[in-house]
């Protein structure tokens, strides 16, 4: 079996040391324990020791964080069952919250952490200029073999890619899944044109849901490097250069199965697999308590 490899971290994405005598969870994995410190100033939960980026893309990369037919995944259910629900869900968020960020004109627009590529292939069919990174071998073959897409396997401080190129970038569940936010947040900088933008979600350690889990929160997992707040995030978009042009409560559409997993509901999983409903939808979007999306820009002066 597979094991993770680690290494050492010494400070929270807001830019301060983390304290030796902190408040920690620590939580079991097939692959070994995972533990997250909280920092003291702007109250997030950073792993520490931090998994490796080579573990990091051999988890997503897993059937034990997928999930398939044959299992269920820690992360997901069957990530792959859900495509088409993921494609009907990217174009609610297209007309809802990528279409504000993009100039009328065919955008340039970059996904770190893309998956398989549902947004952008949605982003594709609208006439916008698509290029998509993400760590896992298997998302970028399925985002390949499904979409017709060049998805690069890469972390976003190695990719190929000019500065002041995209008009718009995007990170769906993935800022707080990067092992180095900070040095990534400055190339998202560097890469964005003038006028461009990033938009992101993530979910907000300090809102009520996680509180109220506190330490079963589905956030505290290998994928998680960094279970953020508002203020933490905050800090780290100011730190590399950006600013916040606004947040809100994110929507979203998920699946039953993805819905009962994260809401560790698990007993109900074979239920729903019974019935034929692990892949059914939410009627509609709605909003995901807890969860926020967040656009910002090249800080005006800064960059």
């Amino acid at each position: 079996m597979a094991r993770f490899e680690y290494m050492s971290r010494e400070a929270c994405v807001c830019g301060i040391g983390l304290a030796a005598g902190a408040r920690a969870v620590v939580r079991d994995f097939s692959w070994g324990p995972i533990r997250f410190v909280r920092c003291e100033t702007c109250g997030s939960w950073c792993q520490s020791p931090q998994i490796t980026p080579r573990s990091s893309a051999a988890w997503y990369d897993s059937e034990e964080y997928q999930g398939s037919i044959a299992r269920r995944g820690s992360g997901y259910v069957n990530y792959l069952a859900d495509e088409a629900l993921r494609l009907a869900e990217a174009r609610g968020r297209l007309a809802r919250d990528m279409a504000p960020c993009l100039p009328a004109r065919s955008a340039r627009v970059l996904e770190i952490g893309c998956a398989t590529g549902s947004v952008l292939a949605v982003l594709r069919e609208a006439g916008h200029e698509v290029h998509g990174i993400d760590l896992s071998a298997a998302f970028a073959a399925a985002a390949r073999q499904l979409h017709g897409l060049d998805v690069r396997v890469s972390d976003i401080a190695s990719a190929p890619f000019e500065e002041d190129g995209f008009d718009l970038i995007l990170m769906f569940g993935t800022v707080s899944n990067l092992t180095a936010l900070p040095c990534a947040l400055e190339r998202v900088r560097r890469l964005l044109r003038p006028e461009g933008s990033v938009l992101l979600n993530y979910p907000d350690a300090a809102a009520l849901v996680p509180r109220l889990y506190g330490t079963s929160f589905w956030m505290f997992a290998p994928s998680v490097n960094t279970f953020l707040t508002t203020a933490g995030l905050g800090q780290a978009l100011r730190n590399a250069g950006l600013e916040e042009l606004w947040h809100r409560t994110d929507r979203q559409r998920p699946s039953l199965g993805k819905l009962f997993n994260q809401a560790r509901c698990g007993w109900a999983l074979p239920l729903l697999d019974r019935l034929g409903l692990q892949s059914a939808p939410l009627p509609l979007s709605l909003p995901i308590p807890g969860v926020k999306l967040l656009r910002a820009r090249v800080a005006r002066g800064g960059g």
